[in-house]
């Protein structure tokens, strides 16, 4: 049986960092959300997977002397171990450097050749000299590698494209269908006004091997994570995607830095499949938001400038609290170590109220609704001011069984580890 809603989250690459704050910021936030709705009746399909190709797996691998494929497993399961520890309801459904997924994503490529949609021509591209390999336009800043910030070159080379610029009309007025932030519609719009065809080509080996004889270069991994979403809706090995099976993605997050590259790509991908009657929309997203950025000293986190925080140096429940707790959920906010203590007073204080039982009803439908409007408005901040207020409210109280059964049930959903 379909479930009633569709939440999917941009699945991670499996670096040897591991799930970093921006993940947890994305996946455990929505898995709160996801966990509500099904406390308001709403039956949710939340798959997981890994987006398993690409260079920095290659890169580490080469310089270790080891196997990339033994590298990104090995890093799969440490994500696997941090997934757990965050306590999440995700099903993982695939890896795409699985050959069950290979599969398709070759038959993605060798569909659109036969509809004169793939085509290789010589051409001025990119040229990575330190990964060795062709990068998009959009890989390259400032004339160097996003990458590894080496200079790139240009260079005329026989290459593989998608003819994305077909679309490029249907791609524009199809962004008036779909509930998207207007910020990313502009950018879609505006790279849209400049889209060249897709060059697919990369010359690496660990990737999905382009499906022609005699070729050596592997596919873009943007192709490997332009359908991933329709794949979670299956495990059939013969269809790509059974037409009993399909449903659209009613809630599609994840980072701004996406909405140009992987959206389009997805988009695109989704509209050769309507036309070829696999998918029976055109669009394959309802609504897409973004999680905002979280900061620390003033400026984004990261290794190379030395202020990443690790998730698992904190309790996942206040973690998840404080993360909804930082800021508006498009916007995030400034990480500090004395404001995520406050989550931890704050559970502490509600432990005892409740664990303290007397016969004091007090009456909670009101508060659930506010929650409620919250949730379903990504207001995630409020949902914890509000518990906070609620708490202030009523610490004067001794609820009876029923009003701290049903309190505490309501936090799990927010901390699921929440115990009175």
């Amino acid at each position: 049986m379909k479930a009633n809603f569709y939440c999917a989250v941009m699945f991670p690459y499996p670096s040897a960092a591991g799930l970093h704050l921006g993940h947890y910021y994305n996946y455990a936030i929505i898995d709160s959300y996801c966990r509500w709705l099904r406390h308001r009746g709403t039956t949710v399909f939340q798959p997981f997977g890994y987006d398993a190709f690409g260079l920095p797996a290659e890169n580490y691998a080469r310089k270790v002397g080891r196997d990339p494929a033994d590298v990104t497993y090995e890093n799969i399961k440490q994500f696997r171990t941090q997934m757990a520890r965050m306590n999440t309801c995700y099903e993982e459904r695939l890896v795409t450097c699985d050959p069950s997924y290979m599969k398709w994503t070759q038959w993605i490529f060798t569909r659109l050749r036969e509809r004169g949609l793939a085509y290789k021509a010589w051409g001025d591209v990119n040229w990575c000299p330190s990964c060795e390999t062709v990068l998009a336009n959009e890989q390259v800043i400032n004339g160097h590698c996003e990458r590894c910030g080496r200079a790139v070159d240009r260079r005329d080379m026989n290459q593989w494209y998608f003819r994305i610029t077909d679309y490029r009309d249907r791609l524009i007025a199809g962004l008036d269908r779909i509930s998207m932030p207007d910020s990313t519609k502009r950018m879609q719009r505006a790279w849209l006004a400049g889209q060249r065809d897709w060059c697919v080509s990369r010359q690496r080996a660990w990737g999905c091997p382009i499906p022609v004889e005699g070729e050596t270069d592997t596919l873009d991994t943007f192709v490997d994570s332009s359908f991933y979403y329709l794949r979670y809706l299956t495990d059939s090995d013969t269809e790509f995607l059974p037409e009993s099976c399909y449903q659209p993605v009613d809630l599609y997050v994840g980072g701004a830095e996406h909405a140009c590259m992987h959206l389009i790509y997805s988009r695109f991908i989704h509209m050769v499949l309507f036309d070829m009657g696999i998918v029976p929309q055109e669009e394959p997203f309802r609504k897409v938001i973004h999680q905002g950025i979280i900061r620390k000293d003033g400026a984004k986190m990261s290794k190379s400038k030395g202020n990443a925080v690790s998730p698992d140096d904190y309790d996942p429940d206040e973690l998840r609290l404080y993360l909804m707790f930082i800021g508006p959920y498009s916007e995030g906010g400034e990480w500090s170590d004395e404001h995520i203590a406050g989550q931890r007073r704050f559970l502490s204080r509600m432990r005892r109220w409740l664990a303290h039982r007397g016969t004091d009803p007090i009456d909670l439908p009101a508060f659930e609704d506010q929650i409620d409007r919250d949730v379903r408005a990504f207001k995630f901040n409020k949902v914890v001011s509000g518990f906070m207020e609620f708490y202030n409210r009523h610490k004067h109280l001794k609820p009876n069984d029923k009003t701290s059964r049903k309190v505490e049930s309501l936090l799990r959903i927010f901390a699921p580890g929440f115990q009175a």
